[in-house]
Order: C-alpha cells, then structure tokens, then sequence
C-alpha cells in the first residue's frame, strides 16, 4: 500500500515538472532576440549601426523586461542611441516589436568586437523568467586616413613652404602698416565746399560787386546741386525757387536762399548802388546762417 503511494506521488511530482517545463518551453518560444549590424568592414571614419530586434507574441503588457544595456565593444564606442516599438498581427495573433539601434564609431583601427547583449525577461500571466541574448559581432576597421596636414613631404620642403608663409604674412603686414599710415582726408559736406567758396568770393570780389553776386549766384546754385542732388543746370532763378519748395530744409535758410539768388540774380545783370562794406556785410551775413 505505502508503495502504490510512493508510485502515485512520483507520478503526479513528473506530471507538474512536465507542465512547468512545458509552459517555460512555450512562454520561450513566445519571445525572440535577434541582433545584426549594417556593416561588417567600415572605415576608421565611418560608423557603424548596431540592431537589437524583441519581438513576441502579445501587446505591449505581456512581457516586463528593462531597457537594453549598452552593448559592451572593444576598438568601438557608442555614438548615438535610438528605440522604437510596434505592433502587428500575423495568423490572428498580435505580434509586438522592440527595435533597439546604437550607432558606433572606431577608437582604433582593427577588428572591433560586438559583445552579446542579453535580455532578462518576466512573462507577464505567469511571472516566468527567461534570459535571452544575441550573437556576438565582428567589424574589421580601416586605418584612418592622412589629414591635409600628415604630407609625406621632405623636409626641405616644409622649410620652403614655411619660409614663403612667413613671407606672405610679412607683406601683409607692411600693407596694413602703409595703409593706417596714410592720411584719410575727412569728407567735406556741401555747406562746408560752399562756405569756402564764400570766403574765397569775398577774398578776391568784394571791390568788384557784379563779380561779387554773379560768383555768390553760382555757388549757391552749386550748394542747392549737391546737398539735395538737383539738376538746376539753364534754370531761372524762379524755376530754381519753385524746384527748392519741397525740400527737406530749415524754413529760415530756405527763405534766406531764395532772398540771396534773387539779389544775385538781379544784381549780376544790372549792379545797384552800394559800397564795399555792403556787399562784406552779405557774405558775413551769409556765413553766419550757414554755420548755425
């Protein structure tokens, strides 16, 4: 009798070993790893991506597992990560997707090494546990190239190409020096060309009145030219008046200058009476508004 129970209690202890293994079987084969690299021969300045692909049966809540390390290189390192998840269904079954990418750059030329990367799991309904990892990869990488400054130049060479730099940046110098050494004439305005034309009337017609207001007609007509960019080329001066009504000037010098080619203008063709002084006092006059 107490050996038909040993027999029924081995019996029952198979059957549960059997369905434990068999529900770890299934819940195995509910999940998958995989891993692949773009590139299996790069050069030392290229890079090369990593995939980590999880896949299983289910929505999202079926499987608990934490992120991915960093997978483990030698002759490479991490440059950039990424992740993205999706799902789909296939014979009516939902199927989620974990994608894992790591970009990888070369420290050193060689073969680089990809070390596994495993996948602790939990089974959700269940709690069965698992561990999965993917294979482990190998990159040959290329030595770097030569940059512009690794020449296989002789040595005399580099002297020369050294020696005509320095040259260059001597030249340079010397022009800048010569260039700031040069005296920059400051720009004259209108008002000031006309006050010195002025003086220049006063100077050598101030006994000569007709010369006086035909020169002080002209410069005027010459100040209007340039400070305001007329054309009053063959105008009269009534013309030239009602050319100056719209422009952009104190109302007083406006007035005063309209007043002055006038006189000019009548006393270049029929000079009046008056004295040397009278015509002084114009152009002081003159000078004075035009300074204020």
């Amino acid at each position: 009798m107490n050996e038909d129970k040993h027999k029924y209690r081995r019996i029952i202890i198979i059957l549960i070993l059997a369905t434990a293994l068999s529900v770890t079987s299934a819940a195995a084969s509910e999940i998958s790893l995989t891993g692949s690299v773009n590139k299996t021969d790069i050069a030392f300045e290229d890079s090369v991506t990593l995939t980590v692909e999880i896949k299983w049966l289910g929505d999202i809540t079926a499987y608990n597992f934490q992120v991915l390390p960093l997978p483990t290189c030698e002759n490479l390192k991490v440059a950039g990560t990424s992740s993205s998840i999706s799902s789909k269904t296939s014979e009516g079954q939902g199927i989620t997707i974990r994608t894992f990418k790591y970009v990888l750059r070369p420290t050193q030329a060689g073969v680089g090494t990809i070390e596994p990367v495993t996948l602790d799991y939990v089974h959700v309904p269940d709690s069965t546990t698992g561990q999965l990892a993917t294979q482990q990869f190998k990159v040959l990488i290329a030595a770097p190239l030569l940059r512009g400054n690794e020449t296989n130049l002789p040595w005399f060479a580099k002297i020369l190409i050294l020696l005509a730099a320095l040259v260059v940046v001597v030249v340079v110098i010397i022009i800048i020096v010569r260039k700031k050494s040069v005296r920059v004439e400051p720009e004259i305005t209108p008002g000031q060309k006309f006050l010195e034309e002025l003086e220049n009337v006063k100077r050598d017609f101030s006994n000569d009145r007709k010369q006086f207001f035909t020169r002080l007609h002209r410069i005027l007509v010459i100040y209007l030219e340039n400070s305001h960019n007329l054309n009053l080329s063959g105008k009269t001066t009534q013309l030239m008046l009602a050319e100056m009504e719209p422009l952009e000037m104190p109302v007083v010098l406006k007035e005063k200058i309209g007043q002055w080619l006038m006189q000019a203008d009548k006393e270049k063709f029929a000079p009046g009476t008056g004295s040397p002084g009278d015509v002084v006092r114009l152009a002081t006059e003159i000078d004075d508004i035009f300074r204020k």
